[in-house]
């Protein structure tokens, strides 16, 4: 009687007092252009200052699922300065939700502005940035996975037989709308080559407001973000990075606070470990290597909330490369 539940799913669609929430990451930081358009071009090393690649996988599950990845979300972003103020990027994202019952997928390009400071440059002292961003963002509703009482044979593996007539009226719905996201950025160097404080916020989805879920109309809400961290360097092997999000979304609400701590193996080479706090559900553990230009980190969601009836986890991966000189740069 477990997998019924994935049919309250549909019948909470159907009201239109229902509201959406965008997927998250554990690993926020490392998905810059998912997390504020005015990181594009943001860099704190001075070393490796040039076109900036991400590419993020996320996948969760819990023991009702009758597969794996029952939740999965993957991202892509690049950023490339352009001079000393402008940069470009685009990213592309897909998340697939209920066993692929509801997929959103992304892809968007923009472009951010540095009011204070000059692009990518080491020994700038401040830098205050706007961004946004503009594209497509498709959305559909495939309800074919769900199993009702009606399905239910002795003779079937799982309890169900899916080939059975369920006698309930679920649509396949899609939509495909035009979004824009905008975002404000900044950071101080405080100490030289010692402390880094930087905060910035988001606002996304303002364009696109409505969605169709089994022919109905939905509201879609404004997705706002708040992010704050700080870079401080101990001594000569150990650079500490603590870092705070904060997501809202019509009625949801979400904290990440944790830390990440870099130990210099040499010149470029460090190894990361790190600690997260997601309010009200869940203790991350994060493991990673940065290699000159490259950093790579994997993480693990240990719940403590109410999904812990249903050993729920999380395991997410992560991969951005900095190559080490500006590129593509013009004088305008």
């Amino acid at each position: 009687m477990k997998r019924i539940a994935l049919a309250f799913t549909a019948l909470i669609f159907a009201t239109l007092k229902t509201y959406s929430q965008d997927y998250h990451y554990s690993q926020f930081d490392a998905n810059p252009t998912y997390l504020n358009p005015a990181l594009l071009g943001e860099r704190l090393s001075s070393d490796y200052t040039g076109l900036r690649l991400n590419v993020n996988y996320r996948d969760q599950k819990a023991n009702y699922s009758a597969g794996p990845g029952n939740y999965r979300s993957v991202s892509e972003g690049l950023d490339i300065p352009v001079g000393d103020k402008w940069t470009v990027g685009q990213y592309f994202s897909n998340d697939r939700s209920v066993s692929n019952v509801f997929t959103t997928t992304n892809f968007m390009f923009g472009t951010s502005y540095k009011l204070i400071g000059k692009n990518v440059d080491g020994i700038d002292k401040q830098n205050l940035a706007v961004g946004v961003q503009f594209g497509m963002l498709n959305k559909s509703y495939s309800p074919v996975d769900y199993s009702f009482d009606s399905q239910y044979s002795a003779a079937s593996a799982s309890g169900f037989d899916l080939s059975l007539p369920n006698g309930e009226n679920f649509n396949t719905s899609v939509f495909t709308q035009f979004n824009t996201n905008v975002g404000l950025y900044y950071r101080v160097n405080v100490k030289p080559n010692k402390m880094k404080v930087y905060a910035g916020t988001s606002l996304y989805n303002i364009t696109t407001n409505r969605e169709r879920i089994n022919g109905v109309n939905l509201a879609m809400p404004l997705h706002f973000n708040a992010h704050f961290g700080m870079s401080y360097q101990l001594d000569d092997k150990v650079l500490l990075a603590p870092q705070v999000l904060y997501m809202a979304q019509n009625k949801a609400q979400e904290l990440n606070v944790g830390s990440l701590l870099y130990y210099s193996l040499n010149k470029h080479n460090d190894a990361i470990i790190g600690f997260n706090w997601r309010n009200k559900n869940a203790f991350i553990v994060q493991l990673g290597v940065r290699v000159k230009g490259i950093t790579l980190r994997t993480s693990y969601c240990f719940v403590n909330s109410y999904l812990m009836e249903y050993k729920n986890r999380g395991l997410e991966f992560s991969l951005v490369y900095t190559s080490p000189k500006k590129t593509y740069r013009s004088n305008f």
